[in-house]
């Protein structure tokens, strides 16, 4: 079960950190970078997405920025090691909401083991876990967080939680897309100690961060290999995670829409194993236990629902019930199974897919958000969904607290 422990982190001195914070690198863009940038010099996209310079490389530039951070310190580490609660404040869909968890320092665990306490459930691409390697063996520091989430069928955490935020926050943001950011740094032994022994008993089920955390578990096969003083105390025996419990009222999963040409036979695939049904049953079909999705082409939407079970059953013959009732699933085994994953352009907004589909001349196939149930019992068969089968909302923020793994 899980391990997790409280830790010393290393975090802006500033008491306001709107203009240090950043998304998770793999959502920011070119232009977003540059906007960050300009909030100030010391904002965090310039070491979670560095820039080379001079003769250094961009991994080399990020460490010595770090590094030059703390010894101005922009950046403090602190004195006694935490628990970091983290509260985040956002409009769903016309909805205020808020999610509530805390930072923690999560021991690794094998993530290609089906006997490991903490449980996948993407498929994790090499360039990625590459790029996030070669920063982590330059700052070793983990800059931005994994996203887990556990069961609190009682809601001791939830409970927990709330009291927590009822405290002076230590730290304030306000990011671009109008989130509020409070985090609380919390070392009461008995909180501490609760949680610990609480976290002991529970599985984590990563909502994000599947290549940070591939990246910090291959990081510490190779230390690991090279440290001839090697303990499983060491700091990079654990990686940097936000916990949070999966009965949390701010528990928010948008779908991931997809653009892409029309293959050649996808007309054939539909007549044979679709349903066609208008635009207007795709909210009342959502609901149901098989996922419709929606195809936008030539102008035209329409919604698909699967004519029977058996073709998802013989498409994903070693898939469990609840990974074959997604969209995402039907769409990437029997709509269009021959299209690698990487040939997809992955759009979070419904409107911005149709949108690039007009401009581009493509289709956009426009799915329902996975529910966290299906995520816990795809997790649970140690089976690897479709690559952005989830988006939480809102990401965490990098730069709240980095996690120091010497």
């Amino acid at each position: 079960m899980a391990d997790i422990k409280s830790f010393r982190a290393l975090r802006y001195s500033k008491e306001t950190i709107t203009n240090f914070i950043c998304p998770p690198y793999d959502v920011v863009n070119d232009d977003e970078k540059a906007k960050l940038q300009k909030l100030s010099p010391f904002n965090i996209i310039n070491i979670e997405l560095p820039d080379s310079r001079d003769k250094r490389n961009k991994y080399q530039n990020a460490a010595d920025l770090l590094r030059s951070w703390q010894d101005e310190r922009i950046l403090e580490r602190d004195k006694i090691p935490a628990l970091y609660f983290y509260e985040q404040i956002f409009e769903d869909h016309g909805i205020t909401m808020t999610r509530r968890g805390f930072f923690a320092s999560l021991k690794l665990d094998n993530p290609h083991s089906d006997k490991g306490s903490v449980k996948p459930h993407e498929k994790t691409l090499t360039k990625p876990k590459f790029d996030r390697l070669n920063l982590l063996k330059a700052t070793k520091t983990n800059i931005s967080p994994i996203f887990g989430l556990f069961e609190d069928k009682n809601r001791t955490v939830v409970g927990i939680c709330r009291k927590i935020t009822r405290r002076t926050p230590s730290v304030t943001a306000k990011d671009r897309e109008r989130v509020f950011h409070k985090m609380w740094v919390v070392t009461d032994k008995d909180i501490i100690e609760t949680l610990e022994k609480y976290l002991s008993t529970k599985e984590v089920f990563i909502a994000d961060g599947h290549h940070r955390y591939e990246t910090a578990w291959n990081y510490l096969q190779e230390r690991k290999e090279k440290d001839n003083n090697y303990s499983r105390d060491k700091e990079y025996n654990y990686v940097l995670a936000y916990l949070c419990p999966m009965e949390d009222p701010g528990i928010s999963i948008w779908p991931t829409h997809r653009v892409i040409k029309a293959p050649e036979d996808l007309e054939s695939n539909i007549e044979k194993y679709f349903d066609v049904h208008s635009a207007n049953d795709f909210q009342e079909l959502s609901k149901k236990e098989i996922q419709p999705m929606m195809i936008f082409k030539d102008n035209k939407y329409r919604v698909l629902t699967i004519k029977k079970e058996s073709f998802l059953k013989k498409a994903m013959r070693d898939k469990c019930k609840a990974y074959r009732n997604l969209a995402v699933s039907a769409l990437h085994y029997v709509l269009i199974p021959n299209v690698d994953a990487s040939e997809f352009t992955y759009v979070k907004d419904e409107k911005e897919a149709v949108l690039n589909a007009k401009k581009t001349g493509r289709i956009a196939i426009i799915v329902p958000a996975t529910p966290v149930e299906s995520l816990k019992a795809i997790s649970l068969k140690n089976e690897m969904m479709p690559q952005k089968s989830t988006y939480f909302y809102p990401k965490l923020a990098s730069g709240v607290v980095i996690a120091c793994i010497k």
